[in-house]
């Protein structure tokens, strides 16, 4: 069994919460800032102005006001009940593809959901053939090229480009790994691998730029039978296994 850091799924979760909470606090402050004013209002029309029908009318636009808050609030609770599924589901493939890199040689180092300054990487691997960066997506149907370097599922574009910017990462993750490790180290070639736990690929290597897109179960077959050239031993791995947790903290440093 593979060594392994991190847990799975733990970034998209954290996300999910943080909207969250970021959502109830919006709506505490606008009912607290609409009590303040009618508060004020009140004390103003009864006791200075004293006029009843202020009153009413600064009573009838509180509950107005609370009334609209109480809309917005259930709208983009709403919202967020769809993104938090999402959230879910993008985790239960994390889950799912963690199962099986857990399962690699015990002479592999696995880093799960290890953020970076530069994005979220939902795995990395390490070991004897080589440097692995895997992202996960669990979308459902059948993956297939699209003759541009990208893919489509069920012969639809997603909303957003996925292998460019999975790519680009991986390029400024190579980077910045370069400057932490031994600067005489000749770094491998980093493998980029987008992983599709409920979907059946057809897209294939080299249709798709420098990542490959492939099911769960090739994982092992990707990863371990990788005819790389360029071979890591124990020191290697542990050296670039460190470099990549170094990284992470880098981030955390980053969001201080």
């Amino acid at each position: 069994m593979a060594k392994v850091l991190g847990d799975p799924g733990r970034y998209v979760s954290q996300q999910s919460a943080k909207k969250f909470q970021r959502l109830i606090l919006v709506a505490f402050a606008g009912v607290g800032l609409g009590a303040f004013l009618f508060g004020v209002f009140t004390v103003y029309d009864l006791f200075i102005k004293k006029s009843l029908a202020a009153t009413i009318f600064s009573t009838s636009a509180f509950l107005l006001l609370i009334s609209l808050i109480g809309r917005i609030v259930t709208r983009q609770m709403g919202e967020h009940e769809k993104e938090r599924l999402n959230f879910l589901k993008g985790a239960t493939g994390e889950q799912a593809a963690a199962r099986k890199i857990d399962d690699l040689p015990d002479d592999y180092c696995v880093i799960h959901d290890l953020a970076t300054p530069f994005g979220n990487l939902d795995h990395v691997i390490v070991g004897p053939t080589g440097v692995f960066i895997l992202e996960t997506k669990n979308w459902k149907g059948t993956i297939t090229a699209d003759g541009k370097g990208d893919i489509l599922c069920n012969k639809i574009p997603p909303r957003k480009a996925t292998i460019k910017p999975l790519i680009a990462r991986l390029m400024n993750v190579r980077t910045k790994i370069k400057t932490l490790c031994d600067a005489r180290q000749e770094l491998p070639y980093f493998d980029a691998l987008l992983v599709f736990p409920s979907a059946h690929v057809e897209a294939k290597w080299g249709q798709t730029g420098k990542a490959r897109c492939i099911t769960d179960e090739q994982i092992w077959h990707c990863v371990v039978e990788n005819k790389s050239e360029r071979k890591l031993i124990g020191r290697e791995i542990e050296l670039l296994a460190q470099a990549f947790k170094a990284l992470a903290t880098m981030d955390k440093e980053l969001d201080i």
